[in-house]
């Protein structure tokens, strides 16, 4: 049914989902939000006024590119502003083409908060304004809050799934900063990571109508590489 795949907000995990489990054999192409850190507010922003001003304000802090947006450009290859924001321009011109296909995609957003609620009507309010006759389903992955969860709509879908390899049971006192670290330590190195990698997949493969048991693992996968 979704012919594109396109991953959003806030960090990598998504992206990296998709290819390290070869998601995305049909649509390798890189888009504006992978590869970088996009608050979820102002990545809507972005789509629901076509990228206004997405180059203006870019600076390079400590090799990296950012903005006073929010956003960190941290997978860039150059540190060339000029080549950057060409590349930026190319990004939004794929990504314009594709929302404007007219063929449905599924984007994917890891929500990076403890807090089960999730505004969806920034995201929707953004696709159908600028994109009203686009058919969508934007699912949305937690895995900060201790309690397994669920909610699907015509067209959303949220998942909690706590990452919890070492069965914590205080969450009263759990440092979310040294959950993020654990997490993207062991996803898809451990036995711990792949079983959970594999439980966010399924989750995914069930608005595909696909078997998600079909898909293997690449263990030779280099996110940087992926993106160039």
């Amino acid at each position: 049914m979704y012919k594109y795949i396109i991953s959003l907000g806030e960090d990598c995990f998504m992206r990296s989902l998709i290819d390290r489990y070869h998601l995305r054999e049909k649509f390798k192409i890189r888009m504006p939000f992978d590869g970088s850190v996009h608050p979820y507010e102002e990545m809507c922003r972005l789509i629901q006024t076509d990228f206004v001003d997405y180059e203006t304000d870019v600076v390079i802090k400590d090799n990296v590119f950012c903005n006073n947006n929010g956003v960190i450009w941290n997978h860039e290859i150059t540190n060339n502003i000029d080549d950057f924001k060409g590349q930026l321009h190319k990004r939004v011109e794929q990504f314009r083409q594709i929302l404007n296909a007219g063929e449905p995609v599924l984007f994917l957003i890891h929500n990076k908060n403890k807090n089960l609620d999730f505004n969806f009507d920034l995201i929707e309010c953004a696709l159908k304004l600028k994109y009203p006759n686009l058919k969508y389903h934007v699912f949305v992955f937690n895995n900060y809050h201790p309690e397994f969860y669920i909610n699907k709509t015509a067209t959303t879908t949220y998942v909690n799934i706590f990452w919890n390899p070492h069965d914590t049971h205080d969450y009263y006192d759990l440092n979310y900063d040294h959950l993020n670290n654990d997490f993207i330590t062991q996803m898809y190195v451990t036995p711990y990571g792949v079983h959970f990698s594999l439980k966010v997949l399924k989750e995914i493969c069930m608005i595909l109508n696909e078997e998600y048991d079909s898909f293997v693992l690449n263990n030779n996968y280099v996110f940087n590489d992926a993106l160039n």
